[in-house]
Order: C-alpha cells, then sequence, then structure tokens
C-alpha cells in the first residue's frame, strides 16, 4: 500500500440518473445504496486498497451489515455528495460511515453505516484488516485492539 491520506475519508460527487429513480423522479431507495457501494470503493482507492491491489494480496471487504436512514429525497438530476469515512478499526472488521447530501446543502438525505470483514480470497477466511490502516489511523482501533503501553 502507498503512502496513506491524514484523514480515511472521502468525498465523491455523483449525478442522479433515470434509472435511479422511481415514476415520480424520487431516487428509490436501493439506488442509495449503489450511490454509496461508488464512494466506499473511491475511499478504498484513497486507502490503497484498489481493485488492483485485492487481487494482487488476494484479500477483499466482505459487506456483512448495512444500516441506513432516509431523511430526505433526493431527484432526478441533481448533484449529491456522498461522503465515506472509515470510523473504526477492529482485528477482523473495520466500519463506514456515509452521508449523502445535495451539493452546497447541508442538510442529510441519508445516513449509513456498515460494517466490513477482510476475507482471504483462497479459502474464504477473514483475515486481519491492513496492517497499514491500523499504523495510520491508530485512533480508529477498537480499545481492545490497541497496543497496549511499552509493548512494540
Amino acid at each position: 500500500m502507498s503512502a496513506l491520506p491524514p484523514e480515511p475519508r472521502t468525498e465523491t460527487r455523483i449525478k442522479v440518473y433515470y434509472f435511479d429513480t422511481d415514476a415520480a423522479g424520487v431516487v428509490h431507495n436501493v439506488a442509495y445504496l449503489r450511490l454509496i457501494e461508488v464512494a466506499r470503493s473511491e475511499l478504498a482507492e484513497r486507502l490503497g486498497w484498489s481493485l488492483a491491489e485485492m487481487g494482487r494480496s488476494g484479500l477483499v471487504p466482505v459487506l456483512v451489515r448495512t444500516e441506513i436512514d432516509y431523511l430526505r429525497p433526493a431527484r432526478l438530476g441533481e448533484e449529491l455528495i456522498v461522503e465515506s469515512r472509515l470510523t473504526r478499526l477492529e482485528r477482523l472488521r473495520f466500519f463506514i460511515e456515509s452521508a449523502i447530501r445535495r451539493e452546497g446543502e447541508p442538510a442529510v438525505l441519508v445516513r449509513c453505516r456498515q460494517t466490513l470483514v477482510t476475507v482471504r480470497l483462497a479459502d474464504g477466511r477473514p483475515r486481519a484488516v491492513p496492517e497499514a490502516w491500523a499504523e495510520a489511523y491508530p485512533h480508529l482501533l477498537a480499545t481492545a485492539d490497541r497496543p497496549k503501553p511499552g509493548a512494540g
């Protein structure tokens, strides 16, 4: 992995297209998950875990939980900002939170919390999250996963 950014977050601009909406031009609930997936992929790239890197390492993130709050509707043609950030690291799991807003507006339309597990492709078994993340973002480590004072 290359040098990691000081803050594990990204903002992705996405336009709402016709296929994202229902007959009334309102973004369909499932479409928000696609928008969040795009932003989460951008975040993975930013954190040095591109699709190419995943293939080389044989490790992939597997989504195991999504919790989503639909607060306000987005509509056809709107430009949205999807902010995604790595919020917590555990030995085998990591957590990402996302918020969707209209460009230029502070109000959150959708809030999402996701849990992912790092899995080795060869056998489908969980593996530790990338060590570089724990080193770069020790403040995100769950208390039980933090190095003990004086250790190491």
